[in-house]
């Protein structure tokens, strides 16, 4: 019986060591990883360029009925967002239906004209589906191309999406949101 005893106290004393050592391990891991999480930080991206136009258009035919079958289109409205204080908004653009198969494609300009005459210019490529939805959606991308005053060495790029309702041509917006750089 003195033998039974004593391999089970050993037992259990080897189970309790056991126990220490797997608590105390793991006690120290996590907070090693407690520690590691702590000091990480995590940064939302900030774009340098992040603005929303809203502005009337223009549409005329294009005089390419059948190379482009679209429209020439002219917007004017306001800017506001980063890089820019806010201002006016003015584009023109080309709207093909014949150059991609069953999409709306869009190539355009824009400048962006600040209150003190400082004007951040852009170029643009959308598309969209062609449907007989009202509402149109086109996305794609912007570079910019420089400017006056404060952007006059101004360059960069981004994504550019737009909301046209088919039936009111004084309201459209697009939003630009992207990098800046300065060259000069």
């Amino acid at each position: 019986m003195t033998r039974l005893a004593q391999r089970w106290f050993a037992r259990t004393a080897g189970v309790a060591a056991a126990t220490l050592l797997m608590a105390g391990g793991t006690a120290g891991a996590t907070f090693a990883a407690e520690t590691d999480t702590a000091t990480t930080s995590i940064k939302a991206y900030d774009p340098s360029v992040n603005s929303t136009a809203n502005f009337a258009v223009i549409a005329t035919t294009h005089p390419d009925t059948v190379g482009c079958n679209g429209y020439n289109v002219t917007g004017t409205g306001t800017a506001a967002g980063k890089p820019t204080t806010g201002g006016t908004w003015t584009q023109d653009e080309v709207v093909c239906t014949a150059t991609i198969p069953g999409k709306y494609d869009i190539k355009g300009t824009a400048t962006i004209t600040e209150a003190d005459g400082d004007k951040l210019t852009l170029t643009y490529q959308l598309t969209a589906p062609l449907t007989a939805d009202t509402l149109v959606y086109p996305t794609g991308t912007f570079t910019i191309t420089g400017g006056t005053g404060n952007y006059a060495f101004a360059t960069g790029s981004g994504k550019m999406n737009a909301r046209v309702n088919l039936l009111d041509h004084d309201h459209v917006t697009s939003k630009i949101m992207g990098e800046i750089l300065f060259t000069g």
